[in-house]
Formats: C-alpha cells, structure tokens, sequence
C-alpha cells in the first residue's frame, strides 16, 4: 500500500527538521513548538506522526540503521569470511552511518547529551550481535546459563562496548578517520567474538 503523498511530504519535513535541529542541541532539548515550526505544519499534524521530536528521529535512524542490518545479516548468513573481516564490514557501514547524521550523533553524544541516541545505538548494537551470535553460536564462550540467556547477555555487552567506541570516535575532531574507527571498534572485541 502506498503512502499518500501529503502524508509523505509532512513525514520528510518533520524528519528534515528534526535532523537540523537535532545538530544544534541534543533530541531531547527540542520542543515540539520549535519542530512544528521549522517543518512547517501545525501541532495537530506533528501528533497524527510522532509523540516527541526524538520519535521523529529515532524513526528515521532506525530506518537508516535497520536497512543496514539487514545488509549485514544477510551477509553473516552468507559469508564464508572469518568473524573479523564480518565485524569489520560491520564497522564500516556503521561508519558511513555516523559520517551521515555526523552533526546530530556529535551534538547529542559527545558529552553524553543524549540518552535517546546513546539507547538507539546501543538497541542496534545488540541486536546486531545477538543475531550474529545466534548464527554463530560456537564463537560464545562456555558459561552458566542456557544458550540464549547467554547470547543476549554476550550481546548486550558488546553493544555497549561499542557504543562507547561510538562516542570516543565523535569525540576526535572532523573529518573523522573511518580506519581509526573500524580499528578500535574490532580491536576492542574479545577473542572469543573474533573467532579466536
């Protein structure tokens, strides 16, 4: 089923406005007053959409980072490559990611100025290594616990490993080196997440 197009049309203007503003100050910091405005439509419209400026945003970043899980799963499914050069892949996209919403993810992470952001990234990072981990079940390390409780546990503990990379990387001046990033974001994972 298509999108009417009003529908789409006000759906882009809140998203761009949100994206703009979001790189002044963080998601939480915006009034709803001020994102009806710069998107121009009324305050109705913006609740017939979204909840708050950062469910505006939130949506559109979850798009961006689904499309690109997705992606990844569907290589990790796929690939015959070690575990390294799937987590470097990996990486990479999530570089080209940030190099996209460059001034928003700056403007709310560095400084931990924004728990919907910090909570979006970290959602996606477990995710993403939960399924890789399902998929791949003989990279966890023995432990207590039955299998999944330990695959979300492994998972969660990685995402928020990653997501501090996240940070320490914003926090270097632009342009940002993705070599630097992709290094530390692999370097950082325990032996047993390398397949080692």
């Amino acid at each position: 089923m298509s999108v009417d197009v009003r529908v789409q049309r006000t759906r882009t203007r809140l998203r761009e406005a949100v994206v703009r503003l979001a790189a002044d100050r963080p998601v939480e910091d915006i009034p709803v007053a001020d994102l009806v405005r710069a998107a121009r439509v009324n305050r109705t419209t913006f609740y017939q959409h979204a909840t708050s400026p950062a469910a505006v945003l939130s949506q559109l970043l979850y798009e961006d980072l689904d499309a690109m899980r997705a992606d990844l799963i569907a290589g990790f499914a796929a690939s015959t490559s070690p575990p390294r050069a799937i987590w470097e892949r990996s990486a990479a996209a999530m570089a080209d990611h940030l190099d996209r919403f460059d001034a928003l993810y700056t403007a709310g992470l560095v400084g931990h100025r924004s728990a919907t952001l910090y909570r979006l990234l970290v959602d996606h990072f477990a995710t993403t290594a939960t399924t890789f981990l399902e998929q791949n079940p003989a990279l966890l390390p023995p432990g207590e616990g039955p299998l999944p409780w330990r695959t979300k546990a492994h998972g969660a503990f990685l995402a928020h490993g990653t997501a501090g990379v996240v940070e320490a990387w914003l926090s270097q001046p632009s342009p940002r080196d993705h070599a630097l990033f992709i290094s530390a974001a692999v370097e950082v994972l325990p032996p047993w997440a390398l397949g080692r």
